[in-house]
């Protein structure tokens, strides 16, 4: 090859990755870099699109309010998220279950994955049919609590919300099963075979073993939990749309965003929430590093 056609072969390599590279890039500058910007200065932009701190001063107003709909919707928030780290360790325990293959265990294992196949609208109407005063759950409550007639689970607010973070400690299996099942398989077979021979139980195995070596995975888990703290929501809107008190945080804010859809994207609407999107923001980041700096202290890191 020639010194002038590997030149230009060269410089047709160096146009492909560009162009490779180009795409990526564009994407991120646009849909991270611009877009956290513009809501950035929009958390400090009133409706006339002045600087102003009227967004905090609303955002204070409204949580220092008993009877506001957001601080329902942060109390909601707070009770599902403590819910999901409640249920965190049972996950991890039912998933280490299913790994040792416990009698009915693949039975069990439709029974959390079937839900998370089937389309998710269709699971919910499903369900929400389950909790109707025809079904037997609304049956069973009404007879229980005296009530005259079974009462709609799900249009209740004295049920409302129970219903919802049952469905969702319900629907959070599945995928928990699927990564936790993954991780239990790489842990070398040899080192429980050892671990049986020595005569451990399954609560020995299962915390001396089991968990510090897939503690990664595990600390992982929680940061990213604790990254989503104020997303907490199940599946508020498919089941009641926020209505009979079951606004979460984020409920609260696409009904916002919808009961404004018709209007200007100038409006002060997308101002406030940028303003509580920011706070929201600083406040799980410094939860998060706090949680991972906490994590990395408890066991050492194994590798096998």
């Amino acid at each position: 090859m020639t010194a002038k056609r590997k030149k230009k072969v060269n410089k047709i390599r160096v146009a492909f990755l560009l162009f490779c590279v180009a795409i990526p890039v564009i994407n991120w500058l646009i849909f991270y870099v611009y877009c956290n910007f513009s809501a950035f200065t929009m958390a400090f932009t009133n409706g006339a699109g002045e600087f102003s701190f009227e967004n905090f001063i609303r955002f204070w107003n409204e949580i220092t309010n008993p009877d506001s709909t957001l601080i329902t919707a942060i109390k909601n928030t707070a009770i599902t998220f403590a819910i999901l780290v409640v249920s965190f360790p049972f996950k991890v325990l039912v998933s280490y279950f299913i790994y040792k293959k416990i009698p009915g265990h693949n039975f069990q294992r439709i029974c959390f994955f079937l839900p998370g196949i089937i389309f998710g609208v269709a699971v919910s109407m499903v369900f929400s049919n389950m909790m109707s005063p025809r079904g037997f759950i609304a049956e069973w409550i009404g007879q229980w609590l005296n009530l005259d007639a079974p009462p709609e689970l799900l249009a209740d607010s004295r049920f409302a919300n129970y219903v919802i973070w049952g469905n969702m400690i319900w629907l959070g299996f599945p995928g928990d099963l699927i990564i936790w099942g993954g991780t239990f398989a790489r842990i070398p077979e040899e080192t429980l075979e050892s671990a049986r021979i020595d005569g451990v139980t399954w609560w020995t195995e299962f915390t001396r073993i089991i968990v510090p070596m897939v503690w990664p995975t595990v600390a992982l888990k929680m940061v990213l939990m604790i990254c989503a703290i104020f997303t907490a929501s199940g599946n508020v809107w498919l089941l009641t749309g926020g209505e009979y008190g079951t606004h979460t945080i984020s409920s609260w804010m696409y009904s916002m965003l919808l009961a404004n859809s018709g209007g200007s994207y100038r409006s002060n609407v997308y101002n406030y929430l940028s303003a509580i999107g920011l706070i929201m923001t600083i406040i799980a980041l410094s939860l998060s590093f706090t949680v991972k700096k906490w994590t990395g202290k408890v066991f050492d890191e194994v590798e096998f």
